[in-house]
Protein backbone atom coordinates (compact mmCIF):
# COMPACT_ATOMS: atom_id res chain seq x y z
CA UNK A 1 0.00 0.00 0.00
CA UNK A 2 2.84 2.38 0.78
CA UNK A 3 4.37 1.82 -2.64
CA UNK A 4 1.02 2.45 -4.32
CA UNK A 5 0.46 5.66 -2.38
CA UNK A 6 3.82 7.03 -3.53
CA UNK A 7 2.99 6.64 -7.20
CA UNK A 8 1.61 9.74 -8.93
CA UNK A 9 -1.99 9.82 -10.08
CA UNK A 10 -2.73 8.48 -13.53
CA UNK A 11 -3.18 11.26 -16.08
CA UNK A 12 -5.62 11.11 -19.03
CA UNK A 13 -2.82 11.25 -21.59
CA UNK A 14 -1.21 8.20 -19.97
CA UNK A 15 -4.37 6.18 -20.53
CA UNK A 16 -4.28 7.22 -24.20
CA UNK A 17 -0.64 6.16 -24.43
CA UNK A 18 -1.48 2.76 -22.96
CA UNK A 19 -4.31 2.23 -25.44
CA UNK A 20 -2.06 3.31 -28.30
CA UNK A 21 0.67 0.87 -27.29
CA UNK A 22 -1.88 -1.91 -27.04
CA UNK A 23 -3.11 -1.07 -30.52
CA UNK A 24 0.45 -1.22 -31.84
CA UNK A 25 0.88 -4.60 -30.20
CA UNK A 26 -2.39 -5.93 -31.62
CA UNK A 27 -1.69 -4.70 -35.16
CA UNK A 28 1.71 -6.42 -35.15
CA UNK A 29 1.29 -9.52 -32.96
CA UNK A 30 4.10 -11.89 -32.09
CA UNK A 31 4.60 -14.78 -29.73
CA UNK A 32 7.16 -13.04 -27.54
CA UNK A 33 6.24 -11.67 -24.15
CA UNK A 34 4.74 -8.21 -23.97
CA UNK A 35 7.69 -7.08 -21.86
CA UNK A 36 10.04 -7.63 -24.78
CA UNK A 37 8.85 -4.34 -26.27
CA UNK A 38 10.90 -2.62 -23.55
CA UNK A 39 13.99 -4.77 -24.05
CA UNK A 40 17.30 -2.97 -24.43
CA UNK A 41 18.37 -5.47 -27.06
CA UNK A 42 16.59 -6.60 -30.18
CA UNK A 43 14.60 -9.82 -29.72
CA UNK A 44 13.94 -11.42 -33.09
CA UNK A 45 11.65 -9.13 -35.08
CA UNK A 46 10.96 -6.95 -32.02
CA UNK A 47 13.14 -3.87 -32.14
CA UNK A 48 14.78 -2.68 -28.93
CA UNK A 49 13.33 0.21 -26.99
CA UNK A 50 10.18 0.48 -29.11
CA UNK A 51 7.84 1.46 -26.28
CA UNK A 52 10.37 3.26 -24.08
CA UNK A 53 9.84 6.46 -26.03
CA UNK A 54 6.26 6.70 -24.78
CA UNK A 55 6.15 5.16 -21.32
CA UNK A 56 8.26 3.12 -18.95
CA UNK A 57 7.37 -0.50 -18.44
CA UNK A 58 6.61 -0.12 -14.73
CA UNK A 59 4.31 2.81 -15.40
CA UNK A 60 2.53 0.90 -18.15
CA UNK A 61 1.92 -2.06 -15.83
CA UNK A 62 0.68 0.29 -13.11
CA UNK A 63 -1.90 1.83 -15.47
CA UNK A 64 -2.98 -1.59 -16.71
CA UNK A 65 -3.45 -2.85 -13.16
CA UNK A 66 -5.79 0.04 -12.39
CA UNK A 67 -7.62 0.31 -15.70
CA UNK A 68 -11.32 -0.53 -15.32
CA UNK A 69 -14.19 -0.19 -17.76
CA UNK A 70 -17.00 -0.88 -15.29
CA UNK A 71 -17.80 -0.23 -11.66
CA UNK A 72 -16.90 -3.22 -9.49
CA UNK A 73 -19.32 -2.03 -6.79
CA UNK A 74 -22.30 -2.62 -9.08
CA UNK A 75 -24.67 -5.39 -7.94
CA UNK A 76 -24.34 -7.06 -11.36
CA UNK A 77 -20.65 -7.69 -10.73
CA UNK A 78 -21.55 -10.61 -8.44
CA UNK A 79 -23.55 -12.47 -11.12
CA UNK A 80 -21.77 -11.54 -14.36
CA UNK A 81 -18.36 -13.19 -14.65
CA UNK A 82 -17.50 -11.00 -17.63
CA UNK A 83 -18.58 -7.84 -15.84
CA UNK A 84 -15.18 -6.17 -16.05
CA UNK A 85 -15.52 -6.13 -19.85
CA UNK A 86 -19.29 -6.06 -20.19
CA UNK A 87 -19.42 -2.42 -21.23
CA UNK A 88 -16.78 -3.03 -23.93
CA UNK A 89 -18.63 -6.07 -25.28
CA UNK A 90 -21.93 -4.17 -25.33
CA UNK A 91 -20.38 -1.36 -27.36
CA UNK A 92 -18.84 -3.83 -29.83
CA UNK A 93 -22.16 -5.64 -30.24
CA UNK A 94 -23.79 -2.35 -31.16
CA UNK A 95 -20.96 -1.10 -33.36
CA UNK A 96 -20.15 -4.17 -35.48
CA UNK A 97 -23.59 -4.51 -37.19
CA UNK A 98 -23.76 -0.80 -38.03
CA UNK A 99 -20.99 -1.02 -40.59
CA UNK A 100 -22.15 -4.16 -42.36
CA UNK A 101 -25.34 -5.36 -43.98
CA UNK A 102 -26.40 -8.85 -42.96
CA UNK A 103 -25.16 -11.17 -45.75
CA UNK A 104 -27.19 -14.07 -47.17
CA UNK A 105 -24.66 -16.64 -45.87
CA UNK A 106 -23.59 -16.45 -42.23
CA UNK A 107 -20.95 -18.53 -40.49
CA UNK A 108 -21.16 -19.24 -36.76
CA UNK A 109 -18.13 -20.53 -34.89
CA UNK A 110 -16.19 -20.14 -31.68
CA UNK A 111 -12.87 -18.47 -31.02
CA UNK A 112 -10.58 -18.07 -28.05
CA UNK A 113 -8.78 -15.01 -26.73
CA UNK A 114 -5.62 -16.49 -25.19
CA UNK A 115 -4.81 -15.82 -21.56
CA UNK A 116 -2.83 -17.66 -18.89
CA UNK A 117 -4.28 -15.76 -15.96
CA UNK A 118 -5.72 -18.34 -13.54
CA UNK A 119 -7.83 -15.67 -11.86
CA UNK A 120 -9.79 -15.03 -15.05
CA UNK A 121 -13.35 -16.23 -14.22
CA UNK A 122 -14.17 -16.78 -17.92
CA UNK A 123 -11.11 -18.89 -18.71
CA UNK A 124 -11.86 -22.09 -20.64
CA UNK A 125 -9.82 -25.02 -21.95
CA UNK A 126 -10.22 -25.93 -25.63
CA UNK A 127 -7.84 -28.72 -26.61
CA UNK A 128 -8.44 -28.31 -30.37
CA UNK A 129 -7.27 -24.68 -30.45
CA UNK A 130 -3.68 -23.47 -30.94
CA UNK A 131 -4.05 -21.59 -27.64
CA UNK A 132 -5.51 -24.09 -25.18
CA UNK A 133 -6.47 -21.66 -22.41
CA UNK A 134 -8.35 -18.41 -22.78
CA UNK A 135 -11.70 -16.66 -22.96
CA UNK A 136 -14.10 -18.40 -25.32
CA UNK A 137 -16.29 -16.23 -27.55
CA UNK A 138 -19.07 -17.06 -30.00
CA UNK A 139 -18.50 -15.35 -33.36
CA UNK A 140 -21.22 -14.57 -35.90
CA UNK A 141 -19.43 -13.69 -39.15
CA UNK A 142 -19.99 -13.13 -42.83
CA UNK A 143 -19.07 -16.40 -44.55
CA UNK A 144 -17.69 -14.52 -47.57
CA UNK A 145 -15.68 -11.64 -46.12
CA UNK A 146 -15.09 -13.02 -42.59
CA UNK A 147 -16.44 -9.78 -41.08
CA UNK A 148 -17.56 -10.30 -37.48
CA UNK A 149 -21.06 -8.93 -36.94
CA UNK A 150 -21.42 -10.01 -33.32
CA UNK A 151 -19.46 -11.67 -30.55
CA UNK A 152 -20.64 -13.12 -27.27
CA UNK A 153 -18.44 -13.98 -24.30
CA UNK A 154 -18.94 -17.52 -23.03
CA UNK A 155 -18.90 -17.61 -19.23
CA UNK A 156 -19.39 -21.33 -18.65
CA UNK A 157 -22.07 -24.00 -18.78
CA UNK A 158 -24.09 -22.55 -15.88
CA UNK A 159 -24.46 -19.03 -17.26
CA UNK A 160 -26.62 -16.46 -15.52
CA UNK A 161 -29.19 -14.46 -17.46
CA UNK A 162 -27.06 -11.35 -17.03
CA UNK A 163 -24.13 -13.09 -18.74
CA UNK A 164 -25.98 -13.78 -21.99
CA UNK A 165 -28.24 -10.74 -21.95
CA UNK A 166 -32.00 -10.56 -21.68
CA UNK A 167 -33.09 -13.21 -24.17
CA UNK A 168 -36.82 -13.34 -25.06
CA UNK A 169 -38.51 -16.73 -25.03
CA UNK A 170 -38.88 -16.63 -28.82
CA UNK A 171 -35.08 -16.62 -29.16
CA UNK A 172 -34.45 -19.73 -27.07
CA UNK A 173 -33.43 -22.92 -28.84
CA UNK A 174 -35.22 -26.25 -28.46
CA UNK A 175 -31.81 -27.86 -28.04
CA UNK A 176 -30.71 -27.51 -24.38
CA UNK A 177 -27.01 -27.53 -25.22
CA UNK A 178 -25.14 -24.25 -24.94
CA UNK A 179 -23.86 -24.17 -28.54
CA UNK A 180 -27.17 -24.40 -30.44
CA UNK A 181 -28.79 -21.99 -27.98
CA UNK A 182 -26.01 -19.51 -28.70
CA UNK A 183 -26.69 -19.86 -32.44
CA UNK A 184 -30.32 -18.82 -31.95
CA UNK A 185 -29.46 -15.89 -29.68
CA UNK A 186 -26.80 -14.41 -31.91
CA UNK A 187 -28.63 -14.91 -35.20
CA UNK A 188 -31.70 -13.15 -33.83
CA UNK A 189 -29.49 -10.21 -32.95
CA UNK A 190 -28.09 -9.75 -36.48
CA UNK A 191 -30.89 -10.96 -38.77
CA UNK A 192 -33.40 -8.47 -40.18
CA UNK A 193 -37.14 -8.99 -39.58
CA UNK A 194 -38.48 -12.12 -41.22
CA UNK A 195 -39.89 -11.61 -44.73
CA UNK A 196 -41.80 -14.22 -46.70
CA UNK A 197 -39.70 -16.10 -49.28
CA UNK A 198 -36.50 -14.39 -48.11
CA UNK A 199 -34.04 -16.88 -46.62
CA UNK A 200 -30.58 -16.82 -45.08
CA UNK A 201 -28.08 -19.65 -44.68
CA UNK A 202 -26.00 -20.34 -41.57
CA UNK A 203 -22.92 -22.56 -41.64
CA UNK A 204 -21.93 -24.31 -38.41
CA UNK A 205 -19.60 -27.09 -37.31
CA UNK A 206 -20.38 -30.34 -35.54
CA UNK A 207 -20.52 -28.82 -32.07
CA UNK A 208 -23.53 -26.67 -32.98
CA UNK A 209 -25.38 -28.56 -35.72
CA UNK A 210 -28.37 -30.61 -34.57
CA UNK A 211 -31.78 -31.69 -35.82
CA UNK A 212 -33.45 -29.85 -32.94
CA UNK A 213 -31.71 -26.63 -33.97
CA UNK A 214 -32.62 -26.95 -37.66
CA UNK A 215 -36.39 -26.75 -37.06
CA UNK A 216 -36.49 -23.36 -35.25
CA UNK A 217 -34.06 -21.99 -37.83
CA UNK A 218 -36.40 -23.05 -40.64
CA UNK A 219 -39.25 -21.36 -38.81
CA UNK A 220 -37.12 -18.19 -38.89
CA UNK A 221 -36.47 -18.56 -42.67
CA UNK A 222 -32.89 -19.65 -42.07
CA UNK A 223 -31.42 -22.66 -43.85
CA UNK A 224 -28.60 -24.46 -42.07
CA UNK A 225 -25.72 -26.67 -43.11
CA UNK A 226 -22.77 -28.13 -41.28
CA UNK A 227 -20.96 -31.17 -40.06
CA UNK A 228 -22.68 -33.00 -37.23
CA UNK A 229 -21.80 -35.60 -34.64
CA UNK A 230 -23.13 -38.89 -35.95
CA UNK A 231 -24.73 -39.87 -32.64
CA UNK A 232 -26.84 -36.71 -32.31
CA UNK A 233 -30.51 -37.22 -31.50
CA UNK A 234 -32.63 -37.56 -34.64
CA UNK A 235 -29.73 -38.10 -37.06
CA UNK A 236 -30.13 -41.23 -39.27
CA UNK A 237 -27.74 -43.84 -37.96
CA UNK A 238 -28.08 -46.18 -40.94
CA UNK A 239 -25.97 -43.99 -43.22
CA UNK A 240 -23.09 -44.11 -40.71
CA UNK A 241 -22.28 -47.80 -40.69
CA UNK A 242 -18.80 -47.93 -39.20
CA UNK A 243 -16.22 -45.71 -37.55
CA UNK A 244 -13.62 -46.40 -40.26
CA UNK A 245 -14.24 -46.60 -44.00
CA UNK A 246 -14.80 -50.22 -45.07
CA UNK A 247 -12.49 -51.52 -47.79
CA UNK A 248 -15.45 -52.21 -50.04
CA UNK A 249 -16.49 -48.55 -49.86
CA UNK A 250 -14.54 -46.35 -52.30
CA UNK A 251 -12.99 -43.13 -51.09
CA UNK A 252 -15.21 -40.03 -51.56
CA UNK A 253 -18.39 -42.11 -51.51
CA UNK A 254 -21.46 -40.10 -50.48
CA UNK A 255 -24.63 -41.45 -48.87
CA UNK A 256 -27.72 -39.48 -47.96
CA UNK A 257 -31.03 -39.78 -46.14
CA UNK A 258 -34.02 -37.43 -46.47
CA UNK A 259 -36.33 -36.78 -43.51
CA UNK A 260 -39.91 -37.95 -44.10
CA UNK A 261 -41.52 -35.21 -42.01
CA UNK A 262 -39.29 -32.51 -43.54
CA UNK A 263 -38.26 -33.26 -47.16
CA UNK A 264 -35.93 -30.28 -47.20
CA UNK A 265 -33.78 -31.78 -44.42
CA UNK A 266 -31.04 -34.11 -45.59
CA UNK A 267 -28.45 -36.14 -43.73
CA UNK A 268 -25.31 -36.83 -45.71
CA UNK A 269 -22.14 -38.83 -45.06
CA UNK A 270 -18.96 -38.28 -47.05
CA UNK A 271 -16.41 -41.06 -46.69
CA UNK A 272 -12.86 -39.87 -46.24
CA UNK A 273 -10.66 -42.11 -44.11
CA UNK A 274 -13.44 -41.78 -41.56
CA UNK A 275 -17.08 -40.82 -42.12
CA UNK A 276 -17.82 -37.09 -42.19
CA UNK A 277 -21.55 -36.64 -41.44
CA UNK A 278 -23.41 -33.52 -42.56
CA UNK A 279 -26.86 -32.13 -41.94
CA UNK A 280 -28.47 -29.56 -44.23
CA UNK A 281 -31.85 -27.97 -44.82
CA UNK A 282 -33.29 -26.26 -47.87
CA UNK A 283 -30.36 -26.80 -50.21
CA UNK A 284 -30.27 -28.38 -53.63
CA UNK A 285 -29.84 -32.15 -53.55
CA UNK A 286 -28.45 -32.50 -57.07
CA UNK A 287 -25.04 -34.06 -57.55
CA UNK A 288 -22.15 -31.75 -58.30
CA UNK A 289 -18.36 -31.88 -58.38
CA UNK A 290 -16.31 -29.77 -56.00
CA UNK A 291 -12.61 -29.60 -55.18
CA UNK A 292 -11.10 -29.81 -51.71
CA UNK A 293 -7.35 -29.20 -51.54
CA UNK A 294 -5.93 -31.12 -54.55
CA UNK A 295 -8.64 -33.76 -54.83
CA UNK A 296 -11.83 -33.81 -56.89
CA UNK A 297 -14.68 -35.02 -54.75
CA UNK A 298 -18.10 -36.10 -55.96
CA UNK A 299 -20.56 -34.50 -53.59
CA UNK A 300 -23.80 -32.60 -53.23
CA UNK A 301 -24.18 -28.89 -53.73
CA UNK A 302 -24.61 -28.53 -49.98
CA UNK A 303 -21.19 -30.09 -49.49
CA UNK A 304 -19.78 -27.50 -51.88
CA UNK A 305 -21.43 -24.68 -49.94
CA UNK A 306 -20.01 -25.91 -46.65
CA UNK A 307 -16.42 -26.18 -47.81
CA UNK A 308 -16.61 -22.84 -49.63
CA UNK A 309 -17.97 -20.95 -46.62
CA UNK A 310 -15.59 -22.56 -44.17
CA UNK A 311 -12.65 -21.83 -46.47
CA UNK A 312 -13.64 -18.19 -46.95
CA UNK A 313 -13.96 -17.62 -43.22
CA UNK A 314 -10.65 -19.38 -42.53
CA UNK A 315 -12.28 -21.24 -39.67
CA UNK A 316 -12.01 -24.85 -40.77
CA UNK A 317 -12.27 -26.60 -37.46
CA UNK A 318 -12.31 -29.92 -39.33
CA UNK A 319 -8.55 -29.78 -39.79
CA UNK A 320 -8.08 -28.95 -36.12
CA UNK A 321 -6.37 -25.58 -36.53
CA UNK A 322 -7.17 -21.89 -36.79
CA UNK A 323 -5.66 -19.82 -39.58
CA UNK A 324 -3.32 -16.95 -38.87
CA UNK A 325 -5.85 -14.52 -40.30
CA UNK A 326 -8.46 -15.52 -37.70
CA UNK A 327 -5.82 -15.49 -34.95
CA UNK A 328 -4.93 -11.94 -35.91
CA UNK A 329 -8.58 -10.90 -35.85
CA UNK A 330 -9.20 -12.47 -32.46
CA UNK A 331 -6.15 -10.78 -31.00
CA UNK A 332 -7.22 -7.40 -32.34
CA UNK A 333 -10.92 -7.57 -31.50
CA UNK A 334 -10.79 -6.03 -28.04
CA UNK A 335 -7.86 -3.76 -27.33
CA UNK A 336 -5.59 -5.37 -24.79
CA UNK A 337 -8.15 -7.92 -23.62
CA UNK A 338 -5.52 -10.60 -23.17
CA UNK A 339 -3.41 -8.20 -21.12
CA UNK A 340 -6.15 -7.25 -18.61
Amino acid sequence: MNKESKKPDIKPHEVLHVLGLLLARMLNPHRRRFRDHWSRHGVGAVARGTFNEWMSRNRFEHVMANLHFTNNADVRASTDRAWKLRSVVDILQKTFPRGYKTPPVISFDEGIIPTKNRKNPTRQYLKAKPHKWGTKVFLTCCADKAYCMRLEVYCGAAQHTAEVGNVPTSQLSADPNTGPSAVIRNLEAVLPPSVEKVFHLVVTDRFYTSVQLAFPLLHRNVYSIGTIQGDKLGYPQKIVEKIDRPKRTPHDTVRKAVAKNCPGMTGLVWWDRKPVPFLGTGSNQDMETCSTYLKIVLAFLKLTIYFTCQSDEHATTEVGSTSFRVQQWLETTIVGWEEL
